[in-house]
């Protein structure tokens, strides 16, 4: 297939994803974040670790080599390094994990170690000793600034997803993280993926807490919110504060012809062109509710 099409059609799958606030989900095994430091003392100065596979963060890559980690219990060998080097090394692994290992290991975001109960690095006949650093995880979704506005998350809002499969099910305290050189991505880790019967490709669906907690009232309403059907085969109510072409293209689809909104919704300038090109009726009703 031509590598523009290609281009073209992930392009617009993306687009219809975040369109619906899908993410793609990835399941994340436990490994290693090394500091400069570290790497020295473990492997020799000046050592460069080996990339070995690209991840989909930026810049972000699994290296060659592999070390063993020990708790006050037990161990756990062939452990992935992540690069680039960190400023302060970090170790992360599930709570299956942590019951070999030993210990209260506590759920934190990556680089929140302060006060995280210290663990043993092994490789070959070298062992270094962090005094904190060792977490599991907590689940997050990684999103591009400018998939932020799209999606309607904010930094360090917390979320619910839902995520489909044959048991699917809906992860609670889902912190988000923006930043202008993520890609949009779900991170969980193999029991969360476990769980959910996690396969290649899995979406999942995010869900804004305070819909769950507000009223739906037109004023609060998420803009995405659904189409709220009224009588007569040819017309339909839409209960929204931003009407758009999208949402007037799904009406046309089911033959609707007269479009009835609350009398301060709005109707974007494509949503305009839209109903004058294909002759739907637009009529507005009373005011929305304060």
């Amino acid at each position: 297939m031509d590598e523009l099409l290609v281009k073209t059609i992930e392009e617009a799958v993306k687009k219809e994803m975040l369109n619906q606030s899908l993410v793609e989900i990835e399941a994340s095994g436990r490994h290693v974040h090394l500091s400069r430091e570290a790497v020295d003392y473990l492997f020799g100065a000046g050592y460069q670790l080996t990339k070995a596979k690209e991840l989909s963060q930026p810049g972000q890559y699994a290296c060659k080599e592999r070390i063993t980690i020990k708790g006050p219990k037990g161990k756990l060998e062939n452990v992935v390094i992540l690069g680039p080097e960190r400023s302060s090394s970090q170790v992360e692994v599930s709570k299956t994990d942590a019951v070999v290992l030993g210990g209260n290991i506590p759920v934190r975001e990556s680089g929140d170690i302060d006060g995280t109960p210290g663990v043993t690095i092994v490789y070959g006949d070298k062992e270094l000793y962090l005094e904190e650093g060792l977490i599991v995880a907590k689940r997050h979704i990684h999103v591009a600034l400018h998939d932020a506005a799209k999606l309607q998350v904010e930094h360090k809002e917390i979320v619910q997803v839902k995520v489909f499969g044959e048991r699917s099910l809906i992860f609670d305290d889902v912190v988000i993280r923006v930043h202008p050189n993520y890609q949009t991505y779900m991170h969980i880790d193999f029991d969360e993926a476990n769980s959910c019967e996690f396969q290649q490709g899995a979406l999942g669906k995010i869900i804004k807490k305070n819909a769950l907690k507000e009223p739906l009232n037109i004023e609060k309403a998420d803009i995405s919110a659904e189409i709220c059907h009224a009588p007569g085969n040819d017309t339909e109510f839409i209960e929204k504060r931003v009407i758009t072409e999208r949402d007037l293209q799904k009406l046309l689809m089911q033959k609707k012809k007269k479009i009835l909104i609350p009398k301060n919704s709005i109707v974007t300038p494509l949503g305009v062109d839209y109903a004058k090109k294909h002759k739907l009726e637009i009529q507005r009703g009373e005011e929305n509710e304060e």
